[in-house]
């Protein structure tokens, strides 16, 4: 399945295409896309999580086309 990944500063692009798509297995969760990202796991912490622009937990299992974001609780500017 492809799932759109879009991924917070500092974390691995490499896996995902131009567009930031990404292949995961079917079954895959919010948290198998963080690892695909090479994502630590404190920085995964500080994160918040949101499928299709609903905020969710990283248990969520994915579906085909799903948008999985992640944005840092305090950013600058």
């Amino acid at each position: 399945m492809r799932v759109k990944i879009i991924p917070p500063r500092g974390c691995d692009r490499s896996a995902l295409d131009t567009r930031s798509w990404a292949e995961l297995p079917e079954g895959s969760t919010v948290g198998d896309a963080l690892k695909i990202i090479k994502c630590s796991p404190v920085k995964a912490g500080l994160l918040l999580v949101s499928v299709n622009g609903e905020r969710t937990k990283l248990s969520r299992e994915l579906h085909d086309g799903d948008v999985v974001g992640f944005f840092s609780l305090v950013s600058g500017g």
